[in-house]
């Protein structure tokens, strides 16, 4: 991919109370890049998401990057677990294991590779 023309990054330790941070950083950053409200909503909640996985799953320090392209948004959750995120079946009375399969419903594509998960956001530039 080029350069982004807009990033962000954001090193935190797990506690769960730090993915509510990641939403709000998240939320501004996006507004001043001026990403549509309608994708802007859907990358906070997979930030929401991946940063709790990385919180519940993942081992030490996470990283959060956000990068804003000319029609793509970006996120990259990285922990210290090396097993990859995978899309699983939650039974209907499962407490979670539905993260992976509700990235993969609203991004354009995701992928996971050990310490990282990312997924992507087509999007247009909003009006300034």
């Amino acid at each position: 991919m080029p350069d982004a023309s807009h990033a962000c990054q954001a090193v935190f330790l797990p506690d769960l109370a730090q993915v509510g941070e990641m939403r709000q950083t998240t939320r501004a950053f996006l507004r001043r890049c001026h990403v549509s409200k309608p994708v802007a909503g859907f990358v906070v909640l997979a930030v929401s998401e991946l940063t709790t996985n990385a919180v519940v799953h993942g081992e030490g320090e996470i990283v959060l990057r956000i990068a804003v392209y000319v029609d793509v948004v970006r996120v990259s959750v990285t922990d210290h677990n090396l097993a990859p995120a995978v899309l699983k079946e939650a039974g209907p009375d499962s407490e979670s294991g539905r993260g992976i399969r509700l990235l993969d419903a609203i991004s354009d594509a995701w992928g996971s590779c050990g310490e990282e998960t990312w997924c992507e956001f087509r999007h247009v530039r909003a009006a300034a």
